[in-house]
This record gives structure tokens, sequence and C-alpha cells, in this order.
């Protein structure tokens, strides 16, 4: 079942804002307007559809020791549109070379710090702030404010001040990498002991995503609906409260429709994840479901969702950091799609993670591996069975696929869980 505040979600829905009882966790507001708004995109965490929030509020209760911080990359789209635009500029050109004339005329700088080094403003020293490398804004150094190592908090950087994330598991260990797909989506095997120990609220699961990660919400309460002892309790933007239920904490701050700018692709989105754990140790897993927006994204777009993924992983110890891979709906850029989720299972396979297989799941019915052509290249494609388009069959809960979908993916998610809670049969 679903609590706390009422979501908008028909194609139609007016605007509106509204708010929920505060329970101890962050305060839930969440300001709709109305359907999804499709926009063209690309690049780290380009979405194809969103909805406005408010600004969030800071977090009550109790708290986690505090997280190291993880640096975020810059993309490299950015970077090389800035070194476009200083090239393209003669005025800014000629106004660098007259003044590294004017230092040579007149000797050395008389300021108090000793500077030395190659490129454009590169220092180097020891103490507080020193830095040293080549190229504009490279930095390293020791003392208050290096910027160079290795561990959570620390960056490195090299050409115009680009930062690279560190701070992931030093030593991957590739037996404890775990899929959960196709194979996984019966209930069999989650004895009745195991399924009230997932009802216990021993735990909380924090699960953020958009409309196609809403298949195992609505998937989980169909279930529900069917099979009371499978009692599914999310609530909106904070912790539930209902006992008797699996618990889960659905969405961010202010708002359940998140791309990955409020998750993984952006410091603000890194940040809001923090607040959510570092207030509320009940959270034991932490799970962020692609979109449509898996299609258009770059290797490296992809990479820095799953360096982000890891560092934050080392952040947080105690929390289970759920990966996926998106759906497999769409032929729409399809062949750079299934490359995308391709990498994702790697880095899982060979990094020791935990991956929920959501691509598997859309192509997989009947014993059967369901694939189409694009491009002349053969790809993973959602099986017409759980296809809308298909004679028949109608959308589920504005999920983009049917109810037996959903309920699909829902029983992977339960296996999932009770085999990570070492309880399945």
């Amino acid at each position: 079942m679903r609590s706390g505040c009422w979501r908008a979600r028909a194609p139609r829905a007016p605007a509106l804002r509204v708010r929920a009882r505060s329970t101890g966790g962050l305060a839930c507001a969440a300001q709709h307007a109305g359907p999804p708004r499709r926009s063209a995109g690309a690049g780290a965490g380009a979405v194809r559809e969103d909805h406005d929030a408010p600004a969030s509020e800071p977090p009550r209760g109790s708290t986690r020791p505090p997280a190291r911080a993880i640096a975020i990359p810059l993309p490299p789209s950015r970077i090389h549109t800035a070194m476009n635009k200083l090239f393209r500029n003669p005025t800014i050109i000629a106004a660098g070379l007259s003044l590294a004339l004017g230092a040579l005329a007149c000797g050395e700088d008389d300021s108090p710090a000793d500077q030395s080094g190659t490129g454009g403003g590169a220092t180097a020293g020891s103490g507080g702030g020193a830095t040293t490398g080549s190229g504009g804004g490279a930095t390293s150094g020791s003392g208050g404010g290096a910027t160079t190592g290795s561990g959570g908090a620390s960056t490195s950087a090299s050409s115009g001040g680009v930062t690279t994330a560190s701070g992931g598991d030093p030593n991957p260990d590739p037996a404890n990498a775990r899929t959960f797909d196709h194979r996984h989506a019966s209930l069999d095997g989650i004895p009745a002991s195991c399924a009230e120990a997932l009802k216990s609220g021993d735990f909380v699961f924090h699960y953020a995503h958009r409309s196609h990660g809403f298949q195992i919400i609505v998937g989980a309460e169909s279930i529900e609906a069917k099979t009371p002892t499978y009692a599914f309790e999310t609530e909106y933007c904070d912790v539930p409260q209902q006992e008797g239920a699996f618990l889960m904490w659905d969405g961010m701050i202010d708002t359940d429709l998140i791309p990955g700018e409020q998750y993984w692709a952006t410091e603000a989105g890194i940040d809001d994840v923090r607040t959510i754990l570092g207030g509320h140790p009940e959270i034991r897993y932490s799970m962020w479901a692609w979109s449509s927006e898996i299609s258009e994204q770059t290797e490296e777009d992809v990479q820095r969702y799953l360096d982000v993924l890891d560092a934050l992983g080392q952040e947080f110890p105690e929390v289970t950091f759920i990966y996926m891979t998106g759906p497999g709906d769409e032929e729409y850029n399809g062949v750079n799609r299934a490359a995308r989720n391709q990498q994702i299972r790697d880095f899982c396979r060979e990094h020791g993670k935990i991956l929920y297989d959501f691509e598997d799941l859309d192509v997989h019915a009947d014993g059967e591996r369901h694939t189409t052509t694009v491009d002349g290249v053969e790809i993973p494609m959602q099986h017409p069975r759980y296809d809308v388009e298909t004679s028949g069959n109608a959308e589920y809960e504005h999920t983009h696929t049917t109810q037996g979908a959903c309920e699909n993916k829902a029983m992977a998610f339960w296996r999932m869980m009770a085999e990570l809670e070492g309880c399945a049969q």
C-alpha cells in the first residue's frame, strides 16, 4: 500500500501542492505540475520527462556518523565547450600573451608565496593550500587544502580543474557479485518465516525512480492485494510507519520522480542521498532506477553512475547500494541502450556488486528471450507479452507495461530481498 502524499499520476492531473504528515523522517512536501514533460537531451542523467519540486527541508531524528565526501567529475562535454570558447576568443589570448611578456620583463612576482611550476597558474609547495601541477588549475600538494591523494574526500585534477571521483572499493571481490533477473521472478523459495522477517520493520529500503521504476511498487501492491502475506508499504519521501509490512522510502526528499541529477549525476543529488542516509540509520538498502534516459547515455555517463554508487558504498558501508540496468522497451537508440546495460552488468560482475537486471526481466517471458534487430544489430527487446501495443494488452498504472510485467518485477524484488537477508530457501 501507499501512504503519505497523494500522487498526481493521471495523464491530465491538475497542478497541486500537498503536504503529508511527517513521522520523524524528512518533511514530505511535493509540487506536481501535471503529466511528465517530454524534452530532448543527453549527457549524464539526461531525462525525457520531469516534474517541478520545491526546495528540500533538513532531516530530523537520529543520524549516522558523518560520511566522507566524494568528488564529482565534470562532464567532458563541459570541458570541451569551455576550451572552445577560450581558443575562439582572440581578446583573451592577446591579454594572456601580454601578461606573460610583462611578467618576463618585470622579473619575479613580489607576492609572499613562492611559486614554481609549468603552465598557466601552476604552483608548488607544502603547507596550507599548497598546490602543484601543469595546465591551468591543476592542483596537488600536502597540508591543509591540498586536493590530491586517495580516500573518500580527496580529489585529483588536471586540464582546467577537472575532478575525478575516488573512494570506491579499493579491493573489489568478484565473488560477491549477485544478479537478480528473470530466473528470480517467482515467490517460490520464500517461506512464510522469511516473508515475516522481511516485514519485521528491522530495516527500510530506500528507492528512487521515475515511471519505469514504479513498476516494482505497483506490482508489489498488486501481489499484496491477492496474497496479504506479502504486505508492502511505501511512504512518499519518508519512512513508513505501518507494522507488519515490507517498508520502503519512496523517492528522495520532496519528490518521487527522480532523474539521475537528483541522485547520482550532480553534487546536489549526491548530497540529498547523504542527507537521507545520514539521518536515517534504519535504511539498509538504496537503489535508483533508470527510465528511458538509459538509451541516451554515453559510456562515460554510465561509468560515472557506476563510480558514484561505488564511492557511496564506501561512504556508507552499512548500506547496500543495488545497481540496476535500464528498461528494454524501446528501439530508439536501442544498440546503445543494450551496450550501456551490458556495461552495467560487466561492472557489477567484475566488482562484486548487487544487480537488479531490469532489462533482463523485460525481455524474458514464457521461457523465451525476445530480441529484435536495430541498425543491423540484434538486441534484447521487451517481450510482446509485456508490450502495451500488443493486441489485448493494456498499460497498468501509467508504467509503460502490463500488470503481469509489474508483478514479475515485484516477485524478482521480493526474491532478491529474501536472498540478501539470508532467509530464502
